[in-house]
């Protein structure tokens, strides 16, 4: 096969507006040589024309992976992105921008994926691979509060309460040490509830008051 005459053929037929024939054109080039990422881009933008979005999607994936197995991982991530607003369903895609993000070093961008793919999973009525997620966006950022506190909740309302509690008190302990008081005694409330038996927080809440929004008392935590 003369790849080039095929190109050269496929091109004459995207001019003329016919776009499945020229698509087949192009099958032949994949076909013949499946790691030419260019003809995988350009079948991939004539399915987008046709309003093929979840077609150009899995012919985009291709294309991603190989700038991926290659090394190319801005272009990956290019192409990743694409995909994602060609088909938001894609939590997968998701999952491998979060990948590629965090070989990047790029960590907040992959927390932003992995949110994208926490808060699917809870929509989708899927709890249990939710937790799974939060989990990984704790080990990979720990000092983000945020994520923890989603995922100590997360674990209490599946009934975990002892997993729930943990994460929620070290939330609350990274709170106090960096004197976000409000914040520290909405989570340490939070607690109290799910541990009526710890008799020392209880006190400590007892101690505190908010006026304002600012917290007094005698309390350490509300100095």
């Amino acid at each position: 096969m003369d790849k080039n005459k095929v190109i050269q053929a496929a091109t004459k037929l995207v001019q003329k507006g016919q776009l499945d024939k020229a698509i087949a054109e192009y099958e032949k080039v994949r076909k013949a040589d499946p790691k030419d990422v260019r003809i995988l881009l350009k079948i991939g933008e004539l399915q987008q024309k046709k309003g093929e979005n979840v077609e150009a999607a899995r012919t985009l994936l291709d294309a991603a992976k190989s700038y991926a197995s290659d090394g190319f991982f801005l272009k990956a991530v290019a192409v990743y992105k694409q995909i994602v607003k060609l088909d938001p369903s894609r939590i997968d895609v998701n999952l491998q921008l979060a990948e590629l993000y965090q070989q990047l070093g790029l960590m907040t961008d992959a927390m932003t994926q992995l949110q994208q793919v926490a808060n699917h999973q809870e929509r989708g009525g899927q709890p249990e691979v939710a937790l799974e997620t939060l989990r990984r966006m704790v080990d990979l950022d720990p000092e983000n509060v945020g994520s923890r506190i989603k995922l100590g909740e997360l674990f209490a309302q599946q009934g975990k309460t002892e997993d729930g509690l943990r994460e929620l008190r070290l939330a609350a302990e990274h709170l106090k040490s960096h004197n976000r008081l409000d914040d520290y005694l909405r989570v340490a409330e939070r607690v109290a509830t799910l541990a009526p038996e710890d008799l020392a927080l209880s006190r400590e809440l007892a101690g505190c008051s908010s006026r304002g929004g600012i917290p007094t008392g005698r309390s350490p935590a509300c100095r």
